[in-house]
């Protein structure tokens, strides 16, 4: 049947089940799926995804079944779970929605609406089943899924199916008759199905037998298999036997019944199982190299079932309980060894929240360390949040002298404190831990742990100095260097990147004359000590600095002779935020000449940290680099589509990163949405926000009155553009006014002319005079961009070699796995190239890519083939 979905490994096997066929159930769920929603509730053991699966079977549609778990209820995890489903039916769509992450705003959501439109066909039928729907409590996920019911296609049904009544908010269907309610009641077998269904097993029920079986079960899917079962076995006799386990305890029923008949081996396999919640075919054989054990799953087949849809097994929770209250015949190596395989699965399969609840139950502390270390020193909010709740966890139950544990509790645990802006509790676990290290003999581990928390106590000052003013950083930074030294052992991956906040001095307001050079000055010793005990970290920032303030004060020369350096440091070091930060002040000083060559080669070098893998961050950052020139030259079409709306925010640490609100707000500027802009600069005060930085509120301000006077709020104007005069004029911080180019000439133009403005006359006239040229040159710019594509001309938009080609091969209708074939390149690997085709071309799928690129003259005669999987990606 065409759509059908539910094809299964061992197809004799399974044909071999005989499925009752139910009309009462039958005629409920036929009804209920012309509409958008149906819930099936009822306790364990009711046959509730039997009962769904085995009608889906039948059914002319395409399935997809999501197995829910209490982890569902992180929008990353649940997300990863739906693509996976949604992969089954169309690599393309899962594809496209690992890209979109888990839409929690309005804008993703929209997107989320546009991606089913294109992907879904519109001639099928799709069926969405969410199973153990009661597992699901979060308040986010169940607010998606009451948006996404009332956004249904006509030509979709969702199916909860949940032993409770679902959390969603229903009462809109069920109002308007638009919801299907299966119960208890109605999944329970009346007398006559009994009767049918012990007939399809070839067991022959008397009258009396029929109305005990019914009495004592009530109808219990659960109940009358195991009597079946325990008859059959018996060969048709002893019925009232069968009868007696049901009415006793049904684990026993299981255990006498079922599980004791295994072979040892198999009974062994299956409590592994219960340890997990992944039953992939690939973990399985991990877990078993026997295949036999495997292939003897389908002979249990109430409940365990191979569901080729997912390419694994799904197992009836009752069952799991109680191979769960089975685990004490593993030997605890036993345990953890399928923890530990488990765990290695799901970072084989970009499962990192699931790997690290794997490690956790494994008690593995180096398993969780190296996870945290898979990520920058500053790790976004909730997954610093996440780690730490594990360590907290993990600590208590651990042996207090076990080193692992010692490093998790005093580096690892400070380390996610400081990520999530709580440095005074971080200070002081850091002070605490090396007030006790001090004290011990020298060795490795001690090492270890007192150099990491000096570096973290470095870091912490770092981060603070814009509150504290305490620019003494280097004390911190080489002890770290002193005991790194003792026993040196490099570091590497993504924890000896440095991250480059908002902005790179970290300097509040107000800041005295001079200020900028002290915290650099400060900075600069610090560094080689840094570079050497984390093996590149903060290479590059106080060149990078330097040219930062150059910059913001004019001094174009310095500027771009300090950026160049910076440049080249962080790719010696990589160090990829330094580099992508120094090409952008070097892309705002191509600016000022108008060279459009120069532009389009810093957007190519730009764009070429996209396939740069290590650089976790690279397409939200490339993101906001290009976003700003977009935004800066009217171009607001080419911004990535979530800096585009004041709803969405990026992945990364919001406590440290808040330069795309300053993006956000020239966007709306550019589009003419002065309120927006207002709206942000007047709710921008935030501890850690855009704001805590003198540079970010300087820019906002310039900004701010800017769009004050486009209002016509005139003296509001003057007043804002005052008070932007004094955070700026004890720095000589002037760049901000003369980037906003023509307006800032007509906003001096009038300062110039009020008898109110207070700013001095001189340098309103030569903000004026250097406005009014920048406007000029970014004209040009703004020209070129905002007419590329016409007459013939390329778009600003810069494919590498290797985005080209794979561009064409999209073109062509080739699947992802074809292009690795191709290409040589790991599926992974094409992946992450085309979200940065998709990134960069503002587009949604693939063929939203191709028509953009053919549109702007990249993708020359693009061949829109009849390959099959066009339609689903």
């Amino acid at each position: 049947m065409e759509g059908q979905i539910f094809h299964h490994a061992n197809p004799i096997d399974r044909d071999t089940i005989q499925f009752l066929e139910r009309k009462g159930v039958r005629d409920i769920l036929q009804r209920s799926l012309q509409g958008p929603m149906t819930t099936v509730v009822a306790g364990e053991g009711y046959g509730k995804t039997y009962t769904i699966y085995s009608f889906l079977q039948k059914y002319d549609g395409i399935t997809i079944w999501l197995q829910l778990s209490e982890r569902d209820n992180l929008e990353q995890r649940l997300w990863e779970n739906y693509t996976g489903a949604v992969k089954q039916i169309s690599e393309g769509f899962a594809s496209d929605l690992a890209e979109l992450g888990f839409p929690d705003t309005v804008r993703q959501f929209d997107r989320y609406i546009d991606l089913l439109k294109n992907n879904l066909d519109p001639g099928k039928r799709y069926i969405i089943v969410l199973d153990d729907f009661h597992l699901i409590q979060a308040p986010k996920i169940i607010r998606f899924l009451e948006r996404a019911v009332a956004a249904l296609r006509q030509d979709t049904s969702l199916i909860l199916i949940s032993r409770r009544e679902p959390a969603i908010n229903t009462v809109s269907l069920l109002s308007k008759g638009f919801l299907v309610r299966i119960t208890a009641e109605d999944l329970r077998f009346s007398k006559k199905e009994i009767e049918d269904y012990f007939a399809l097993q070839n067991i022959l029920l008397s009258g009396d037998e029929l109305t005990r079986i019914y009495a004592d079960t009530e109808g219990w899917a659960l109940a009358l298999n195991l009597i079946a079962r325990e008859i059959k076995q018996q060969k048709g006799g002893e019925k009232d036997h069968a009868l007696a386990l049901i009415k006793s305890n049904t684990f026993k029923a299981i255990e006498g019944e079922i599980f004791l008949s295994l072979q040892e081996e198999l009974q062994i396999f299956l409590v592994k199982l219960s340890l997990v919640e992944h039953w992939h075919s690939d973990l399985l054989e991990k877990l078993s190299p026997d295949k036999n054990n495997i292939e003897e799953l389908n002979t249990l087949e109430f409940f365990v079932r191979y569901d080729a849809y997912s390419h694994g097994y799904r197992i009836h929770p009752l069952f799991v309980d109680f191979l769960r209250e089975k685990q004490s015949m593993l030997a605890p190596e036993e345990i953890r060894d399928v923890y530990d395989m488990a765990a290695q699965w799901c970072l084989d399969n970009n499962l990192r929240m699931d790997a690290a609840s794997y490690y956790e139950r494994a008690e593995d502390y180096p398993g969780i360390i190296s996870l945290v270390n898979s990520f920058p020193q500053i790790l976004p909010i909730a997954t610093a949040a996440f780690f730490l709740e594990i360590a907290d966890r993990m600590i208590p139950r651990g042996d207090p002298t076990d080193g692992d544990l010692l490093y998790l509790r005093w580096v690892t645990r400070p380390k996610l404190l400081m990520a999530l802006g709580r440095f005074d509790e971080s200070t002081a676990e850091n002070h605490e831990a090396i007030a006790q290290f001090e004290k011990l003999p020298s060795s490795p581990l001690h090492s270890r742990i007192l150099c990491a928390c000096y570096g973290t106590l470095g870091t912490i000052s770092l981060l603070a100095c814009r509150f504290t003013k305490d620019y003494n950083f280097t004390h911190n930074f080489e002890r770290a260097d002193y005991y790194f030294m003792q026993y040196p052992e490099p570091v590497h991956g993504p924890v000896t990147q440095s991250s480059v906040s908002s902005y790179v001095t970290q300097l509040g307001y107000p800041a005295e004359p001079g200020e900028f050079e002290k915290a650099i000055d400060a900075v600069a010793p610090s560094i080689p000590h840094a570079v050497n005990f984390l093996n590149g970290y903060l290479y590059g920032q106080d060149t990078l600095a330097r040219a930062e303030l150059a910059y913001f004060r004019g001094d174009l020369i310095s500027a771009e002779k300090f950026s160049l350096q910076a440049v080249f440091q962080g790719r010696e070091k990589k160090q990829y935020e330094v580099e992508n930060r120094a090409l952008f002040f070097l892309l705002r000083i191509a600016l000022h000449t108008g060279a459009i060559p120069v532009i389009q080669e810093l957007f190519r070098q730009l764009a070429s940290q996209l396939e740069t893998g290590e650089f976790l961050n690279r397409h939200t950052i490339y993101d906001i680099a290009s976003g700003w020139f977009y935004a800066h030259a009217g171009v607001t079409g080419r911004l990535a589509p979530w800096l585009r709306n004041d709803f969405e925010e990026s992945e990364l640490n919001t406590l440290f990163y808040g330069f795309e609100t300053l993006v956000k707000a020239k966007c709306f500027f550019a589009e003419k949405k002065y309120e927006a802009v207002l709206n942000i600069f007047e709710h921008s005060e935030h501890k850690f926000g855009l704001e805590s930085y003198l540079l970010g509120k300087l820019e906002m301000t310039v900004l701010a009155a800017s769009a004050y006077y486009r209002l016509g709020e005139i003296e509001t104007a003057l007043m804002t553009l005052e008070n932007a005069y004094y955070i700026s004029f004890s720095n000589s911080l002037n760049m901000p006014f003369i980037e906003l180019g023509e307006d800032m000439r007509r906003l001096t133009g009038a300062a110039l002319k009020s008898d109110s403005c207070a700013i001095p006359k001189p340098w309103l006239k030569m903000i004026r005079s250097k406005a009014s040229a920048y406007g000029k040159k970014l004209i040009l710019a703004a020209d070129y961009y905002q007419n590329a594509g016409k007459n013939g001309e390329k778009a600003a938009v810069y494919l590498s070699r290797r985005e080209q080609k794979i561009l064409g091969s999209l073109s062509q209708g080739l699947t992802r796995e074809e292009i690795a074939e191709e290409t040589t390149l790991s599926l992974n690997t094409v992946k992450g190239v085309i979200k940065s085709i998709y990134n960069k071309l503002g587009a949604i799928n693939r063929a939203d890519a191709v028509r953009i690129a053919s549109d702007i003259g990249i993708l020359k005669n693009p061949v829109h083939s009849s390959h099959p999987d066009n339609a689903k990606i």
